[in-house]
């Protein structure tokens, strides 16, 4: 039997924090994370309350079409990319961004001979996702030699910006993402929620708000009415 438990959303609300992540990110494009069905508050609402985000992150490929086929003409990117080379003809027919993560993604995407938008992921300390560092000079050469790749940002993901004693851990990672990509002038995507909100030196030409979108503080020792 189902429980009788009832949510309402509150269009407005999002577009309420939307404009708060602007207030803090006023120099980057936001990427507004709507994966998992935008975090079960349904896409399309969520979509239409982030109506003037710059972009959309999600995880599938079939959300992110229904999104073009809906009439979504923003970059939407998909944060772990695709994972056969089936998939990326889709990605290439629906203009659809990818997250590479992994040199495997590099072998398929060469393989298949077309040429996507791309955010490319470096490992600085996550330790769930990508390129290792002394990998990466390899693989975004190949990337540019193979010209797979239309357009080339640079990306990586902060392991604990939400936890205030962990601030040498991130101004550790956004150093070493520096150091590795100095040699590289491509726009960057670094910042998720609470470092566009503690740490606004790392801000760059992308950031990632996700929790903070539907009203919920990135920080476990603050509330969001705080």
């Amino acid at each position: 039997m189902p429980r009788p438990i009832q949510a309402t959303i509150d269009i407005s609300a999002f577009s309420q924090n939307l404009a708060v992540a602007r207030q803090y990110a006023t120099k980057a494009r936001i990427m507004a994370v709507v994966k998992a069905d935008a975090y079960g508050h349904g896409l399309f609402s969520a979509v239409s309350g982030f109506n003037d985000a710059d972009g959309f992150a999600l995880l599938e490929l079939d959300a992110a079409i229904s999104l073009r086929e809906a009439g979504y003409q923003r970059p939407i990117l998909l944060l772990e990319g695709f994972f056969s080379t089936e998939e990326i003809a889709e990605f290439q027919r629906y203009r659809l961004s990818a997250v590479i993560h992994h040199e495997e993604q590099v072998a398929m995407l060469t393989k298949s001979k077309h040429a996507l938008d791309i955010f490319l992921k470096i490992n600085t300390g996550m330790n769930r996702l990508g390129l290792t560092p002394d990998r990466f000079s390899l693989i975004i050469q190949q990337l540019i030699d193979s010209q797979c790749a239309k357009s080339l940002t640079l990306m990586t993901h902060f392991a604990n910006a939400d936890v205030p004693s962990e601030k040498g851990s991130v101004i550790r990672q956004f150093e070493s993402f520096l150091s590795i990509t100095r040699d590289y002038h491509y726009p960057r995507s670094v910042s998720n929620s609470a470092a566009i909100v503690r740490y606004p030196e790392t801000q760059s030409d992308w950031v990632r708000p996700g929790i903070m979108l539907y009203g919920s503080s990135p920080f476990p020792d603050k509330t969001a009415s705080e």
